[in-house]
């Protein structure tokens, strides 16, 4: 992970972010031919990031920027990033494009550190790459410089998690708890292959204790039913993308100024294997006791320590306050990516 982080402006930017010429469909993706014209990019790398098949398209993204003539800087701290952003703005020169160059916690830490006004483009060096894959970008320094110079802008909402931002989804129960065995034992780069024993330790040790979700949102009164849900598992989503390719909840919207909520009311192992298999199946949102919410602000809570995580990543225990962040970032999006979640 990169170093540090601290909270930034969470106000979104106004429209007139995106490049001159370009209009905005109903996806929220703005439109355009134009070049957009770029004097700096900053890009913020994970130490880890570019360790495997792909580790020579870091430097190489950097060579091509530099022979296009664009000024870049390559970093792994956040604090340098916050002071060349602050420059540019005490300089009022436009800001710079920012590359995340590492897995989904990364482009959530760099999102979490940069004004809404900032465009950012992921560069995937990641285990799953959620919000990566379903935009369609690649690791391929020509496709990032295509991006960084031709993409178009995309307003992506949000969720912030107890502070702390991220960018596809949280969840609290069996999966967090393979999550976190995964953190404790953790050294270097992470494969699919690195979750098998933390599973079967999550099998042989998790309870699945009661979870409570509050709905939070203003607006008309709901009946108790709708405000207050009683489960075992629970998440919250701002794209519909989840670790190992499952669409857990197809209905998420990255543009819609909402979280979707889904809960797994049972609790035993056997419920767990039936809601995965429903899952891979898609046949899961039709269950019964499968509740599904749409939502703006939630409280999740438990008489027990349970864990919760945020984009893959292991963050720390409930209680867990989430609200959504309107179009709080600037996304940047490959050329060839004809529709959003291609």
């Amino acid at each position: 992970m990169v170093d540090s982080k601290s909270d930034s402006d969470p106000n979104p930017a106004s429209p007139h972010d995106s490049r001159a010429g370009e209009t905005t469909d109903s996806t929220g993706v703005a439109s355009g031919t134009s070049t957009r014209q770029v004097d700096q990019v900053i890009v913020v790398s994970s130490p880890k990031a570019g360790s495997g098949a792909n580790r020579e398209q870091l430097p190489l993204l950097l060579e091509q920027l530099e022979s296009a003539g664009i000024a870049t800087v390559s970093t792994t701290a956040i604090g340098e990033l916050k002071q060349r952003l602050a420059r540019a703005q005490s300089e009022h020169r436009a800001p710079p494009v920012v590359v995340a160059a590492g897995g989904d916690g990364t482009l959530a830490l760099v999102a979490d550190n940069v004004s809404p006004s900032v465009p950012l483009v992921p560069m995937p060096f990641g285990t799953e790459n959620l919000l990566a894959r379903y935009f369609g970008h690649t690791p391929m320094a020509t496709q990032v410089h295509q991006t960084i110079t031709q993409g178009a802008s995309y307003r992506l909402d949000a969720g912030r998690a107890n502070g702390q931002l991220f960018l596809v989804m949280a969840s609290c129960g069996f999966d967090a708890e393979v999550v976190r065995a995964l953190h404790l034992k953790r050294s270097g780069h992470i494969s699919r292959f690195s979750y098998a024993r933390p599973i079967l330790r999550a099998i042989g040790r998790y309870k699945f204790p009661v979870i409570t979700i509050d709905i939070q949102d203003d607006g008309p009164a709901q009946s108790n039913s709708c405000r207050s849900i009683s489960c075992r598992w629970a998440m919250a989503f701002n794209l519909p993308r989840y670790g190992g390719g499952l669409g857990v909840e197809p209905g998420a919207i990255g543009n819609d100024g909402q979280l979707d909520v889904i809960a797994f009311e049972k609790g035993s192992l056997v419920s767990a294997a039936r809601y995965i298999l429903g899952i891979a199946r898609g046949r899961h949102v039709r269950f019964k006791d499968v509740i599904r919410r749409k939502a703006q602000r939630i409280e999740i809570s438990s008489d027990v320590r349970i864990p919760y995580q945020l984009d893959g990543d292991y963050v720390g225990r409930l209680p867990l306050k989430i609200e959504t962040l309107p179009g709080r970032v600037h996304l940047l999006l490959p050329p060839a990516a004809n529709r959003v979640g291609n």
